[in-house]
């Protein structure tokens, strides 16, 4: 039997390393930037593992509007949370 064929990865791992590509960073270089380990982006860009929150807040931070949202609102947050607190 051949082997199953390779699982489509998460669309919150594509986004990240999307983002990683064009802000021109190696995954090093992102991880500095986040505090955390080059291990922690290839997994997360792998899908095997889910950034925590906080690393979505500042994924956001770096992908800037529009792209923001979508790490936002993976960290739980909603443009309604952040126009009340702004």
């Amino acid at each position: 039997m051949r082997a199953a064929a390779k699982m489509a990865r998460p669309e919150w791992a594509e986004r990240i390393q999307k983002l990683r590509v064009r802000l021109q960073l190696s995954q090093t270089d992102l991880a500095a930037k986040l505090g955390v380990s080059a291990m922690a982006v290839s997994r997360w860009e792998r899908g095997i593992n889910e950034p925590p929150a906080q690393a979505y807040i500042q994924l956001g931070k770096l992908a800037g509007d529009p792209e923001c949202w979508f790490f936002w609102q993976r960290a739980g947050l909603s443009k309604a949370d952040l126009k009340r607190v702004l």
